[in-house]
Protein backbone atom coordinates (compact mmCIF):
# COMPACT_ATOMS: atom_id res chain seq x y z
CA UNK A 1 0.00 0.00 0.00
CA UNK A 2 1.11 3.58 -0.58
CA UNK A 3 1.27 6.31 2.04
CA UNK A 4 -2.27 7.58 1.39
CA UNK A 5 -3.76 4.10 1.69
CA UNK A 6 -1.85 3.32 4.90
CA UNK A 7 -2.77 6.64 6.50
CA UNK A 8 -6.44 6.16 5.65
CA UNK A 9 -6.44 2.59 6.98
CA UNK A 10 -4.75 3.67 10.23
CA UNK A 11 -6.98 6.74 10.73
CA UNK A 12 -4.07 9.11 10.27
CA UNK A 13 -4.18 12.40 8.38
CA UNK A 14 -1.93 13.68 5.63
CA UNK A 15 -1.77 17.44 6.29
CA UNK A 16 -3.66 19.50 3.74
CA UNK A 17 -2.23 23.00 3.95
CA UNK A 18 -4.94 24.36 1.69
CA UNK A 19 -7.06 24.26 4.85
CA UNK A 20 -6.73 27.01 7.49
CA UNK A 21 -3.50 26.36 9.34
CA UNK A 22 -0.95 27.66 11.80
CA UNK A 23 1.08 29.50 9.15
CA UNK A 24 -2.08 31.25 7.93
CA UNK A 25 -2.67 32.48 11.49
CA UNK A 26 0.92 33.68 11.87
CA UNK A 27 0.76 35.49 8.52
CA UNK A 28 -2.57 37.11 9.42
CA UNK A 29 -1.32 38.21 12.84
CA UNK A 30 2.11 39.52 11.86
CA UNK A 31 0.59 41.15 8.79
CA UNK A 32 -1.25 43.53 11.10
CA UNK A 33 2.12 44.77 12.37
CA UNK A 34 3.93 45.47 9.14
CA UNK A 35 5.12 42.06 7.98
CA UNK A 36 4.59 41.92 4.24
CA UNK A 37 3.25 38.50 3.25
CA UNK A 38 1.33 37.26 0.26
CA UNK A 39 -2.28 36.75 1.26
CA UNK A 40 -4.69 33.93 0.51
CA UNK A 41 -8.33 33.38 1.39
CA UNK A 42 -7.47 31.62 4.66
CA UNK A 43 -5.20 34.44 5.80
CA UNK A 44 -7.79 37.08 4.96
CA UNK A 45 -10.57 35.22 6.78
CA UNK A 46 -8.43 34.78 9.91
CA UNK A 47 -7.30 38.41 9.72
CA UNK A 48 -10.94 39.49 9.70
CA UNK A 49 -11.52 37.51 12.90
CA UNK A 50 -8.78 39.40 14.76
CA UNK A 51 -10.00 42.71 16.26
CA UNK A 52 -7.86 45.79 15.59
CA UNK A 53 -7.38 46.77 19.22
CA UNK A 54 -4.46 48.79 20.57
CA UNK A 55 -3.05 45.82 22.49
CA UNK A 56 -2.62 42.23 21.35
CA UNK A 57 -1.74 39.26 23.55
CA UNK A 58 -0.76 36.16 21.61
CA UNK A 59 -0.54 32.98 23.72
CA UNK A 60 0.89 29.62 22.75
CA UNK A 61 -0.25 27.03 25.28
CA UNK A 62 2.02 24.12 24.41
CA UNK A 63 0.23 20.82 23.78
CA UNK A 64 -3.26 22.29 24.13
CA UNK A 65 -4.97 20.73 21.14
CA UNK A 66 -8.58 21.25 20.14
CA UNK A 67 -9.43 17.89 21.68
CA UNK A 68 -8.51 19.28 25.11
CA UNK A 69 -10.41 22.53 24.62
CA UNK A 70 -13.48 20.67 23.36
CA UNK A 71 -13.45 18.48 26.48
CA UNK A 72 -13.87 21.47 28.83
CA UNK A 73 -17.22 22.28 30.39
CA UNK A 74 -19.61 24.81 28.88
CA UNK A 75 -18.57 27.52 31.37
CA UNK A 76 -15.04 27.59 29.99
CA UNK A 77 -14.18 30.87 28.29
CA UNK A 78 -11.56 29.04 26.23
CA UNK A 79 -14.25 26.81 24.84
CA UNK A 80 -16.74 29.66 24.48
CA UNK A 81 -14.39 31.82 22.42
CA UNK A 82 -12.94 29.11 20.19
CA UNK A 83 -13.57 30.41 16.68
CA UNK A 84 -12.41 27.41 14.68
CA UNK A 85 -9.91 24.60 14.37
CA UNK A 86 -6.58 25.00 12.61
CA UNK A 87 -4.11 22.51 11.20
CA UNK A 88 -0.67 22.75 12.75
CA UNK A 89 2.51 22.09 10.77
CA UNK A 90 4.30 18.77 10.58
CA UNK A 91 6.20 17.24 12.19
CA UNK A 92 3.99 18.50 15.04
CA UNK A 93 6.74 18.82 17.59
CA UNK A 94 7.51 21.99 19.54
CA UNK A 95 10.87 23.01 18.04
CA UNK A 96 9.50 22.61 14.55
CA UNK A 97 6.25 24.52 15.12
CA UNK A 98 7.80 27.32 17.17
CA UNK A 99 10.39 27.87 14.45
CA UNK A 100 7.45 28.29 12.10
CA UNK A 101 6.03 30.80 14.59
CA UNK A 102 9.26 32.81 14.58
CA UNK A 103 9.92 32.69 10.84
CA UNK A 104 6.35 32.55 9.50
CA UNK A 105 7.51 29.71 7.26
CA UNK A 106 6.63 26.05 6.86
CA UNK A 107 9.13 23.36 7.94
CA UNK A 108 9.66 22.71 4.23
CA UNK A 109 11.43 26.07 4.19
CA UNK A 110 13.05 26.53 7.63
CA UNK A 111 14.22 22.91 7.95
CA UNK A 112 13.96 22.47 11.75
CA UNK A 113 12.35 19.04 11.89
CA UNK A 114 11.84 18.22 15.56
CA UNK A 115 13.31 17.49 18.97
CA UNK A 116 16.13 15.50 17.35
CA UNK A 117 18.03 16.30 14.18
CA UNK A 118 21.26 15.67 12.29
CA UNK A 119 23.50 18.28 10.69
CA UNK A 120 25.44 16.94 7.73
CA UNK A 121 27.80 19.88 7.48
CA UNK A 122 29.12 19.36 11.01
CA UNK A 123 28.29 15.64 11.26
CA UNK A 124 26.37 16.25 14.48
CA UNK A 125 23.36 14.57 16.09
CA UNK A 126 21.82 17.43 18.03
CA UNK A 127 18.81 18.95 19.79
CA UNK A 128 17.63 22.07 17.88
CA UNK A 129 15.73 23.54 20.86
CA UNK A 130 18.48 22.84 23.37
CA UNK A 131 21.28 23.73 20.92
CA UNK A 132 23.21 20.75 22.27
CA UNK A 133 25.09 17.77 20.92
CA UNK A 134 22.90 14.71 21.44
CA UNK A 135 25.69 12.37 22.51
CA UNK A 136 27.66 14.57 24.89
CA UNK A 137 25.05 17.16 25.95
CA UNK A 138 27.64 19.85 25.24
CA UNK A 139 26.58 23.13 23.68
CA UNK A 140 27.00 23.21 19.92
CA UNK A 141 29.10 26.34 20.37
CA UNK A 142 31.84 24.10 21.79
CA UNK A 143 32.07 22.49 18.34
CA UNK A 144 32.32 25.79 16.50
CA UNK A 145 28.64 25.80 15.53
CA UNK A 146 26.82 29.14 15.69
CA UNK A 147 23.07 29.75 15.91
CA UNK A 148 22.99 30.97 12.30
CA UNK A 149 24.38 27.57 11.23
CA UNK A 150 21.25 25.87 12.62
CA UNK A 151 18.50 28.48 12.38
CA UNK A 152 18.85 29.45 8.74
CA UNK A 153 15.78 31.69 8.49
CA UNK A 154 15.46 34.98 10.36
CA UNK A 155 12.82 35.57 13.02
CA UNK A 156 10.08 37.91 11.83
CA UNK A 157 9.35 38.96 15.40
CA UNK A 158 12.40 41.21 15.41
CA UNK A 159 10.99 43.34 12.59
CA UNK A 160 7.36 43.99 13.60
CA UNK A 161 6.47 47.69 13.77
CA UNK A 162 4.97 47.70 17.26
CA UNK A 163 6.20 47.67 20.85
CA UNK A 164 6.83 43.94 21.19
CA UNK A 165 7.79 41.69 24.06
CA UNK A 166 8.22 37.90 24.07
CA UNK A 167 7.71 36.15 27.40
CA UNK A 168 9.24 32.83 28.41
CA UNK A 169 9.42 30.96 31.72
CA UNK A 170 12.59 32.01 33.53
CA UNK A 171 14.26 28.62 33.02
CA UNK A 172 14.24 28.97 29.21
CA UNK A 173 14.32 32.75 28.96
CA UNK A 174 18.04 32.96 28.14
CA UNK A 175 18.54 29.96 25.83
CA UNK A 176 20.14 30.14 22.40
CA UNK A 177 16.76 29.31 20.87
CA UNK A 178 14.94 32.06 22.79
CA UNK A 179 17.57 34.55 21.65
CA UNK A 180 17.01 33.43 18.06
CA UNK A 181 13.29 34.14 18.37
CA UNK A 182 13.68 37.68 19.73
CA UNK A 183 16.51 40.04 20.65
CA UNK A 184 17.57 40.49 24.27
CA UNK A 185 15.89 43.86 24.88
CA UNK A 186 12.46 42.53 23.89
CA UNK A 187 12.54 39.28 25.86
CA UNK A 188 11.04 38.94 29.36
CA UNK A 189 11.30 36.13 31.92
CA UNK A 190 8.38 35.20 34.15
CA UNK A 191 8.16 32.97 37.24
CA UNK A 192 4.65 31.56 36.96
CA UNK A 193 1.38 32.22 35.16
CA UNK A 194 0.17 34.83 37.64
CA UNK A 195 3.48 36.68 37.35
CA UNK A 196 3.27 36.58 33.55
CA UNK A 197 -0.18 38.14 33.46
CA UNK A 198 0.78 40.79 36.00
CA UNK A 199 3.66 41.83 33.74
CA UNK A 200 1.34 41.92 30.72
CA UNK A 201 -1.25 43.99 32.59
CA UNK A 202 1.43 46.51 33.56
CA UNK A 203 2.49 46.78 29.91
CA UNK A 204 -1.05 47.39 28.72
CA UNK A 205 -1.58 50.10 31.32
CA UNK A 206 1.69 51.91 30.71
CA UNK A 207 2.00 52.18 26.91
CA UNK A 208 -0.35 53.21 24.11
CA UNK A 209 -0.11 50.03 22.02
CA UNK A 210 1.64 46.67 22.32
CA UNK A 211 2.09 43.14 21.05
CA UNK A 212 3.00 40.47 23.59
CA UNK A 213 3.74 36.84 22.80
CA UNK A 214 3.44 34.58 25.84
CA UNK A 215 4.68 31.01 25.73
CA UNK A 216 3.17 28.62 28.32
CA UNK A 217 4.69 25.09 28.37
CA UNK A 218 2.70 23.62 31.29
CA UNK A 219 -0.10 21.69 29.57
CA UNK A 220 2.36 19.84 27.34
CA UNK A 221 4.51 18.77 30.30
CA UNK A 222 1.50 17.66 32.33
CA UNK A 223 0.09 15.68 29.40
CA UNK A 224 3.37 13.84 28.84
CA UNK A 225 3.46 12.76 32.48
CA UNK A 226 -0.23 12.18 33.20
CA UNK A 227 -2.16 11.76 29.97
CA UNK A 228 -4.17 14.09 27.80
CA UNK A 229 -7.37 14.21 29.84
CA UNK A 230 -5.84 14.26 33.30
CA UNK A 231 -7.66 16.42 35.90
CA UNK A 232 -4.33 18.24 36.24
CA UNK A 233 -4.75 19.52 32.69
CA UNK A 234 -8.14 21.02 33.46
CA UNK A 235 -6.76 22.55 36.65
CA UNK A 236 -3.94 24.22 34.72
CA UNK A 237 -6.35 25.57 32.09
CA UNK A 238 -8.61 26.89 34.84
CA UNK A 239 -5.58 28.72 36.23
CA UNK A 240 -4.98 30.29 32.82
CA UNK A 241 -8.67 31.18 32.49
CA UNK A 242 -8.61 32.87 35.89
CA UNK A 243 -5.85 35.19 34.67
CA UNK A 244 -7.58 35.76 31.34
CA UNK A 245 -10.75 36.89 33.13
CA UNK A 246 -8.72 39.43 35.09
CA UNK A 247 -6.76 40.82 32.17
CA UNK A 248 -9.73 41.03 29.81
CA UNK A 249 -10.98 43.91 31.98
CA UNK A 250 -8.39 46.02 30.16
CA UNK A 251 -10.06 47.71 27.21
CA UNK A 252 -8.69 47.69 23.67
CA UNK A 253 -7.15 44.24 24.17
CA UNK A 254 -7.23 41.32 21.75
CA UNK A 255 -6.32 37.92 23.16
CA UNK A 256 -5.42 35.11 20.76
CA UNK A 257 -4.70 31.68 22.19
CA UNK A 258 -3.64 28.62 20.25
CA UNK A 259 -1.21 25.71 20.53
CA UNK A 260 1.80 24.32 18.73
CA UNK A 261 0.19 20.86 18.60
CA UNK A 262 -2.20 18.56 20.40
CA UNK A 263 -1.43 15.29 22.16
CA UNK A 264 -2.82 11.78 22.20
CA UNK A 265 -2.75 9.19 24.97
CA UNK A 266 -0.10 6.48 24.65
CA UNK A 267 -1.26 2.86 24.50
CA UNK A 268 2.03 1.16 23.56
CA UNK A 269 5.75 1.96 23.78
CA UNK A 270 7.93 0.84 20.88
CA UNK A 271 11.60 0.18 21.57
CA UNK A 272 14.30 -0.05 18.93
CA UNK A 273 17.38 -2.12 19.71
CA UNK A 274 19.98 0.48 18.83
CA UNK A 275 22.77 -2.06 19.24
CA UNK A 276 21.25 -4.11 16.46
CA UNK A 277 20.40 -1.14 14.24
CA UNK A 278 23.58 0.83 14.85
CA UNK A 279 25.38 -0.72 11.88
CA UNK A 280 22.65 0.50 9.53
CA UNK A 281 22.89 4.15 10.62
CA UNK A 282 25.42 6.90 10.00
CA UNK A 283 23.46 9.14 12.40
CA UNK A 284 20.93 8.66 15.20
CA UNK A 285 17.24 8.65 14.18
CA UNK A 286 15.81 12.17 14.10
CA UNK A 287 12.54 14.09 14.59
CA UNK A 288 10.71 12.73 17.68
CA UNK A 289 8.74 9.80 19.12
CA UNK A 290 5.72 9.69 16.81
CA UNK A 291 7.60 10.25 13.57
CA UNK A 292 11.26 9.42 13.04
CA UNK A 293 13.71 9.77 10.19
CA UNK A 294 16.53 7.28 9.60
CA UNK A 295 19.97 8.02 8.18
CA UNK A 296 20.82 4.70 6.55
CA UNK A 297 24.14 3.60 5.08
CA UNK A 298 23.53 2.81 1.42
CA UNK A 299 25.02 -0.69 1.56
CA UNK A 300 22.57 -1.65 4.32
CA UNK A 301 19.36 -0.14 2.96
CA UNK A 302 17.73 -3.39 1.84
CA UNK A 303 18.64 -5.19 5.06
CA UNK A 304 17.44 -2.26 7.17
CA UNK A 305 14.06 -2.17 5.44
CA UNK A 306 13.59 -5.92 5.82
CA UNK A 307 14.54 -5.96 9.49
CA UNK A 308 12.49 -2.87 10.29
CA UNK A 309 9.34 -4.26 8.69
CA UNK A 310 9.85 -7.55 10.51
CA UNK A 311 10.56 -6.02 13.94
CA UNK A 312 7.90 -3.32 13.88
CA UNK A 313 5.08 -4.87 11.89
CA UNK A 314 1.72 -3.35 12.90
CA UNK A 315 3.56 -0.85 15.13
CA UNK A 316 5.33 1.51 12.75
CA UNK A 317 5.14 2.12 9.02
CA UNK A 318 8.26 2.84 6.99
CA UNK A 319 8.41 5.10 3.94
CA UNK A 320 11.05 6.51 1.67
CA UNK A 321 11.60 10.19 2.36
CA UNK A 322 10.45 10.98 -1.17
CA UNK A 323 6.95 9.79 -0.21
CA UNK A 324 6.74 12.56 2.39
CA UNK A 325 8.18 15.23 0.14
CA UNK A 326 5.88 14.36 -2.76
CA UNK A 327 2.84 14.58 -0.50
CA UNK A 328 3.82 18.04 0.85
CA UNK A 329 3.76 16.81 4.43
CA UNK A 330 6.30 19.42 5.54
CA UNK A 331 4.47 22.28 3.78
CA UNK A 332 3.11 23.17 0.38
CA UNK A 333 6.04 25.42 -0.53
CA UNK A 334 9.24 24.57 -2.36
CA UNK A 335 11.44 22.18 -0.38
CA UNK A 336 14.61 23.87 0.86
CA UNK A 337 18.00 22.18 0.53
CA UNK A 338 18.38 22.56 4.30
CA UNK A 339 15.27 20.47 4.96
CA UNK A 340 16.51 17.79 2.56
CA UNK A 341 19.88 17.75 4.32
CA UNK A 342 18.20 17.48 7.73
CA UNK A 343 16.20 14.40 6.75
CA UNK A 344 17.44 10.86 6.29
CA UNK A 345 16.62 8.37 3.56
CA UNK A 346 13.62 6.84 5.35
CA UNK A 347 10.91 7.97 7.69
CA UNK A 348 8.59 6.06 9.99
CA UNK A 349 5.17 6.86 11.41
CA UNK A 350 3.81 5.11 14.46
CA UNK A 351 0.44 3.42 14.57
CA UNK A 352 -2.07 5.63 16.39
CA UNK A 353 -1.30 5.55 20.11
CA UNK A 354 2.08 3.83 19.59
CA UNK A 355 5.29 5.79 20.13
CA UNK A 356 8.91 4.98 19.38
CA UNK A 357 11.25 5.68 22.26
CA UNK A 358 13.71 7.50 20.03
CA UNK A 359 16.43 7.73 22.64
CA UNK A 360 19.48 5.86 23.81
CA UNK A 361 18.25 6.47 27.37
CA UNK A 362 15.35 4.03 27.15
CA UNK A 363 14.81 3.73 30.91
CA UNK A 364 14.04 7.43 31.18
CA UNK A 365 11.01 7.04 28.92
CA UNK A 366 9.70 3.47 28.96
CA UNK A 367 6.30 3.40 30.65
CA UNK A 368 6.68 7.01 31.81
CA UNK A 369 5.16 8.92 28.90
CA UNK A 370 1.37 8.92 29.07
CA UNK A 371 0.67 11.45 26.34
CA UNK A 372 2.66 12.37 23.28
CA UNK A 373 2.68 14.09 19.88
CA UNK A 374 4.59 14.35 16.57
CA UNK A 375 2.38 11.76 14.88
CA UNK A 376 -0.46 12.18 12.41
CA UNK A 377 -3.65 11.62 14.38
CA UNK A 378 -6.33 14.28 14.23
CA UNK A 379 -5.78 14.92 17.95
CA UNK A 380 -2.12 15.81 17.41
CA UNK A 381 -2.60 17.89 14.27
CA UNK A 382 -5.65 19.97 15.23
CA UNK A 383 -5.22 23.14 17.28
CA UNK A 384 -7.76 25.74 18.42
CA UNK A 385 -8.02 29.35 17.37
CA UNK A 386 -9.38 31.18 20.41
CA UNK A 387 -9.98 34.94 20.13
CA UNK A 388 -11.25 37.19 22.91
CA UNK A 389 -12.08 40.86 22.33
CA UNK A 390 -12.08 42.83 25.59
CA UNK A 391 -14.34 45.46 24.02
CA UNK A 392 -17.20 42.98 23.61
Amino acid sequence: MNIKEIFKKEELDIPNYNNPNFIDLINALYGKFGAGFKKNNNIEKISNLIPNNKHTLFIISDGTGSNVIDSLNQNSILKKYKKQDLLTVSPCTTGCVLTSLATAKYPSEHGIIGWYSYNREFNKDYYPLLFKDRKSDKSLTEFGIEPKDIYKEKSVLNSLNINIKVMYPDYIYDTVYSKFVINDENRIAYKDIEDAFNIISDRINSIESSFTYLYIPDVDSISHANGVYSPLIKAKLEEIEKELKKIVKNKDLTIILTADHGQIDITNDVIMDFKKYNKYFYALPGIDFGTATYYVNKEYEEEFVNEFNKDFKNKMFLFKIEDFLENNIFGNTEISSYLKDSLGEYISVCKKGYYLINSLKTDEYFGKIKGCHSGFSKEELTIPLIIIDSNN
